[in-house]
């Protein structure tokens, strides 16, 4: 990968800890409403979110994309017996306590303060909203590392999409083989940075097996084993 000059993360769940942020969010939703949280909500409302947002992908949806994020806090509250149904409020400190949690991955600041000392150019790739993604960036300690963020909200598409990595390659004057593309997931980082003909690493730190068809340039288990690739 001697031709490299752009490196691209994703966000969440490679740089930033997004469980760990989820949980300061939640924490958020109960300080505001002026109740008891505990421990176990998280591993009820983080399948139970996930599995939402996933449907809109698969087109198996109960509900619009724009109604999820108060049918989700309608959905927890039913579960712990919640009595609260102030669902909008719910979903607003939620986003209020998201935005303001910058939890790093193991080692994320590390290995981009590394690449940026060879001179590699770091972006970010990421799908979701820009008042949440943007700040929890920007106010992170890897900001300012990073040259540029594109949200797949700001330019109407998401991974995996190649578009919106061709987005950035035209924003940059990057040709695909001079990039690579780093993230968790193989079906929206991999595949789509694939289909844009960018190189891939999948940072896979549970060692998840691949059934799919989806063959990234290369795997890692530790951020930090990107030192041996670039």
């Amino acid at each position: 990968m001697e031709n490299i000059k752009a490196i691209i993360f994703d966000a969440d769940d490679t740089l930033i800890d997004h469980k760990a942020c989820e949980k300061q969010a939640l924490m958020n939703v109960f300080k505001g409403l002026k109740q008891e949280y505990k421990e176990e909500y998280q591993n009820i409302f983080r399948p139970l979110d996930r599995n939402l947002w996933d449907s809109v992908a698969k087109g198996t949806n109960i509900v619009s994309k724009e109604e999820i994020p108060e049918y989700r806090f309608k959905k927890f509250f039913d579960e712990i017996d919640f009595k609260i149904t102030d669902y909008q409020k719910a979903n607003i400190l939620f986003q209020e306590g998201l935005a303001n949690s910058t939890a790093l991955i193991q080692n994320a600041k590390e290995i981009v303060e590394y690449l940026s000392h060879k001179q590699y150019l770091l972006y970010i790739v990421t799908n979701g909203l820009v008042k949440l993604q943007k700040p929890r960036i920007m106010n992170s300690e890897i900001a300012e590392y990073i040259s540029d963020i594109i949200i797949s909200e700001a330019v109407g598409v998401a991974k995996p999409n190649p578009e919106i990595f061709n987005i950035l390659l035209n924003k940059t004057n990057t040709k695909p083989e001079e990039a690579v593309m780093i993230g968790d997931s193989l079906e929206k980082d991999m595949k789509g940075a694939m289909d844009a003909g960018i190189y891939t690493i999948w940072y896979n730190p549970d060692n998840k097996s691949n059934h799919t068809n989806i063959q990234p340039s290369y795997q890692i288990e530790n951020l930090l084993e990107l030192k041996e690739i670039l």
